[in-house]
C-alpha cells in the first residue's frame, strides 16, 4: 500500500494505464470506463478530470463535464445520452450552465479516508468559480436497490431519506448536502446493482 501525502490534481494522459486499472478495481465491468473513454474525457474537458495520488499510486478519480440544461430535461434520460457513451465528446459544452458530476472512485484499499469526499468537494468548489455555471448536478446510483427489488425507485429513494436508509452511495451525497431532484428508471440498464435506475441530485452553493 502506498504511503505519503495525498495530492489532488488534474488527470493527465500518462495516467491512463493506472486510471483503467483503478476503474476496473472500483466498478463492475459494464460500468468501468475504458482507456478510450478516459482519454476522450481528458481531451474534451481536462479541468473536470481529477485524480487523488499518494506517493506514486493513483488512489482516486473524479470526473465531470459542463452541459446545457436541455440535455437533462427531455425524458427518458439515459446515462449514455447525457455522457456521450462515457466520452463527453459531444455532450460537454465549454459554456454549459450545468456542471455535471459524473463519477467518483476510490481504490478499495484506501476507502474510509474521505478521499472521494475531498475529490467531490474540490470539484464543487472549482465549479462555482467558473463563469456561467449556474447549477452543480449529477446522476448517482441507488446502488443497493437490488436488495429490495420489490420497491419502485421512488419508494426506494424515499426510504433512503429516512433513518432506515442504508444505501451508502446515496448517503455519500445526501450527507454532504445534495438534494434529490428526480428519479429515472432505465437510466443505465447495465447497472444491475441499481436495477438500471439513476437519481438526479443537485448541490447548492
Amino acid at each position: 500500500m502506498a504511503h505519503g501525502r495525498l495530492t489532488l490534481r488534474r488527470a493527465r494522459h500518462d495516467d491512463l494505464t493506472d486510471l483503467v486499472k483503478l476503474e476496473a478495481a472500483c466498478w463492475p465491468t459494464p460500468l468501468a470506463a475504458t482507456h478510450d473513454q478516459l482519454s476522450a474525457r481528458i481531451a474534451t474537458f481536462h479541468r473536470g478530470q481529477l485524480v487523488a495520488q499518494i506517493g506514486e499510486q493513483l488512489v482516486g478519480y473524479s470526473s465531470a463535464q459542463r452541459i446545457h440544461a436541455e440535455l437533462i430535461t427531455n425524458d427518458p434520460l439515459q446515462y449514455n445520452t447525457v455522457t456521450d457513451n462515457d466520452r463527453f465528446t459531444t455532450t460537454h459544452a465549454n459554456d454549459g450552465e450545468i456542471y455535471q458530476l459524473v463519477g467518483v472512485s476510490t481504490a478499495p484499499e484506501f476507502r474510509g479516508r474521505r478521499i472521494a469526499r475531498q475529490l467531490i468537494d474540490l470539484q464543487i468548489a472549482r465549479a462555482w468559480k467558473l463563469d456561467g455555471v449556474r447549477r452543480v448536478m449529477g446522476f448517482t446510483r441507488p446502488a443497493a436497490r437490488h436488495l429490495t427489488p420489490e420497491l419502485s425507485l421512488e419508494s426506494y429513494v424515499a426510504i433512503q431519506l429516512t433513518a432506515r436508509g442504508s444505501d451508502k452511495t446515496l448517503a455519500f451525497h445526501l450527507n454532504a448536502g445534495a438534494r434529490i431532484v428526480s428519479c429515472h428508471d432505465n437510466f443505465r440498464p447495465s447497472d444491475q446493482q441499481s436495477l438500471g435506475g439513476g437519481v438526479l441530485i443537485e448541490y447548492s452553493r
